[in-house]
């Protein structure tokens, strides 16, 4: 294994954290303590704290490591800006030799109460999830699960399940943190709480239930369809089309029948047009399976608000496959604030081993170019495009968060999805995207070697700064409404077995705001004619604030608002230019950005900058390469690691020549930063018709500059 450095690459240097007054210091936007305002509330599609004052989030998810680590991950999440996390399924409440999922672990209870009450002293607030598959235990004696076992889609028809899962709730949100003396319920730290994780009665598998859960489904099927169509009769015709009929040999309402689900797989608009006697039971099972999820998430929060839960509660951050989303997502219209997760070149491979990036298949392909100037497909399954689908996920006239998002490693341009969620983000308007997640305390010094890890991906987080100074001052402004899907509820075509009634390709969420829109009655949606802004030849869309562009043919982003300007992608593509900031770059893939530190304050005018210069990150010695399996989604063989590498991290330097527009381009001076924000060594700047002209090179060995007086 070769330990050289490539040209154009440095050691990524990782000092630890002292805390003193910094340029990278977002800390002056997480207001300390929580709860200064009151509990989170909805204020229309957005959230707002009781006072009134607006609440508006960034965060990544954490662990309750040992008391040192929450205190020191938790200043720095300050400092880097994020004030929110998560917790989700909180599996480390229960210890592997209790006999019930309803057994607690008192030292597991003890990590969540310190990282609750360190978050809040923080100015981080929390959301809380208590159910992720909810693995039962013996003791639990249900039926099925003697000797315990996973509990996905079970609870939506199985009151047991229902039951000790709701349990579980009162148990952990009516606990008395012994830190704070307070109920979580009763804790304006915990901002949010979400039913369940990632599960839905809308996703694959659900036709492959073991016994006897396949028979009770079935057979509330059944029920309900008995009560719907009366008989057989009526059933059967209801249920065919041009004389054949949806259902199979010896299914039928009879006591010794049983009609079982059809498999999500068949809601494929393909599939049907061979098979449109599917069509009718399509559609029943979805109003069958929107019933039964309703009822569920509809009952948890009547439960949760009974015994004291104040804040806003979501049903579940799951989808459904295919077009049965839009179905799933009425359901969870009907709860406080939307939630979803989504990932871009999510790793492939078999079991525990495809989270690891010496093992995983990847596609490796960037998201910056990964659009068509169509009808774009939904994302699903790492087709499509991960900003835009979740764009369009949204439901109008309610909060959004996206708790889990990610561009994973070992991707090589996975750095692009920080600056994509963040400026498409304020576009479109949403409350609290999380990257998933923040899993080391500190920097594990190599990259991965899972494919989620923030800290583990530096140029990801090294890209913080910028872009949470950007999404706390909301320095892009967020969009007008160009396009809606929308279905009321006597519509029908909530139901059909197509996909989305979407005039516009998913490249319109560049343009302006873009979501689903559930009526009292028909209504007709916004599409609004977005030909000034997109241009389907070169693939380049403009959102109409005038602050964004992307352009997909050459795989690039620019941000030109007023106190953040940059730009993302392939910087070798083209010279760059903004209103105060002209770059040219040899680099094949990166991103800098300028940043006013001066809030209120342009670029142009401000006397004091950031410039963050971020190029990917490898371990040394780490080797792509590409396997024999096709991915027929992209057509293209997927990639793997044959050398993972070990440490130090090395970093690919920015270089080229950046010019700043200033009022200040005769004062100002620039240094080189370390990962802290502490002043390394001084760097020339030219001066040059009223700019400043700062070189960028390898030799720096440095992401961040800053520009000031002195």
């Amino acid at each position: 294994m070769s330990t050289s450095i490539p040209p154009g690459w440095f050691v990524f240097q990782t000092p630890r954290d002292d805390f003193s007054p910094s340029a990278l210091d977002c800390s002056r936007f997480v207001e300390a303590p929580t709860g200064r305002h009151g509990f989170v509330t909805v204020a229309g599609e957005h959230f707002a704290f009781g006072d009134g004052t607006p609440a508006r989030f960034w965060g990544g998810q954490i662990n309750p490591w040992s008391h040192e680590e929450i205190d020191y991950c938790t200043r720095r999440m300050r400092k880097q800006g994020l004030n929110i996390t998560r917790n989700h399924g909180l599996g480390y409440l229960n210890r592997a030799e209790d006999d019930s999922i309803l057994q607690y672990d008192p030292e597991g209870f003890d990590r969540l109460d310190y990282m609750i009450h360190r978050c809040g002293q923080e100015g981080i607030y929390v959301i809380l999830d208590v159910d992720y598959y909810c693995p039962v235990k013996p003791g639990d004696g249900v039926e099925g699960l003697e000797q315990g076992g996973k509990t996905p889609f079970l609870m939506f028809f199985n009151d047991q399940i229902a039951a000790i899962k709701r349990q579980r709730m009162l148990d952990v949100l009516t606990r008395v943190n012994k830190y704070t003396g307070k109920r979580y319920c009763d804790d304006p730290t915990v901002a949010l709480v979400e039913v369940c994780n990632e599960d839905s009665l809308f996703w694959h598998g659900v036709d492959r239930l073991a016994e006897p859960f396949a028979s009770q489904l079935a057979a509330k099927f059944q029920a309900w369809l008995q009560e719907r169509y009366g008989s057989d009769e009526a059933l059967r015709a209801a249920w065919s089309v041009d004389g054949v009929s949806g259902l199979e040999e010896g299914e039928g309402l009879g006591a010794d029948q049983t009609i079982r689900p059809i498999a999500m797989w068949e809601y494929d608009e393909k599939w049907l047009a061979q098979h449109p006697e599917k069509g009718p039971r399509g559609a029943d099972q979805m109003r069958f399976f929107l019933e039964l999820e309703r009822a569920y998430f509809l009952g948890s929060r009547d439960h949760m608000r009974s015994f004291g839960v104040k804040v806003p509660i979501s049903g579940t951050c799951w989808k459904g496959g295919g077009f049965t989303m839009r179905t799933h997502l009425r359901g969870q219209a009907d709860l406080d604030y939307i939630d979803r997760h989504g990932y871009w070149d999510h790793p492939q491979g078999e079991g525990n081993t495809k989270w690891r990036i010496k093992s995983c298949r990847f596609t490796n392909l960037p998201m910056v170019k990964a659009v068509t100037a169509g009808e774009d497909p939904a994302q699903e399954n790492n087709v499509g495009n991960l900003v835009l689908s979740l764009a369009w996920e949204r439901v109008f006239g309610k909060p959004v968060t996206l708790s889990e998002w990610n561009t994973c490693l070992p991707n090589e341009y996975s750095l692009e999805g920080t600056a994509l969620m963040a400026v498409y983000g304020l576009l479109q308007g949403w409350d609290g995207p999380l990257q998933f997640g923040y899993f080391s305390p500190d920097w594990p010094g190599e990259v991965g070697d899972g494919s989620f890890n923030m800290l583990g991906n530096p140029p990801q987080i090294l890209q913080y700064p910028a872009m949470m100074t950007m999404w706390h001052r909301q320095d892009v402004r967020e969009g007008e409404t160009v396009a809606e899907v929308t279905y009321g509820d006597a519509d029908e075509g909530v139901f059909e077995m197509r996909s989305d009634r979407r005039a516009l390709p998913l490249m319109a969420a560049c343009v302006g705001k873009v979501g689903y829109r559930f009526t009292d009655g028909p209504t007709a949606p916004v599409m609004k004619d977005i030909s000034r802004w997109w241009d389907p030849q070169t693939l380049t869309a403009r959102s109409t604030t005038g602050e964004l562009e992307w352009n997909a043919s050459l795989g690039v982003v620019t941000v030109d608002a007023p106190a953040t300007q940059g730009v993302l992608g392939f910087l070798s593509a083209r010279a760059h230019r903004t209103k105060d900031l002209s770059l040219e770059s040899p680099n094949r893939f990166g991103a800098l950005y300028v940043t006013s530190l001066v809030d209120g304050a342009p670029i142009a005018e401000a006397d004091r900058l950031l410039v963050s210069a971020v190029g990917p990150a490898r371990n040394t010695g780490m080797v792509y390469g590409l396997t024999d399996i096709v991915d027929k989604a992209h057509n293209v063989r997927l990639a793997h690691l044959p050398e993972v590498g070990q440490p130090p991290v090395l970093l690919e330097a920015v270089q080229g020549t950046l010019r700043i527009r200033t009022a200040h381009a005769g004062a100002l001076k620039a240094w080189t930063l370390d990962v802290n924000g502490h002043r390394r060594d001084e760097k020339a700047l030219a001066v040059e018709d009223g700019a400043v002209v700062l070189q960028l090179d390898v030799t720096d060995e440095a992401i961040f500059y800053e520009l000031a007086p002195q």
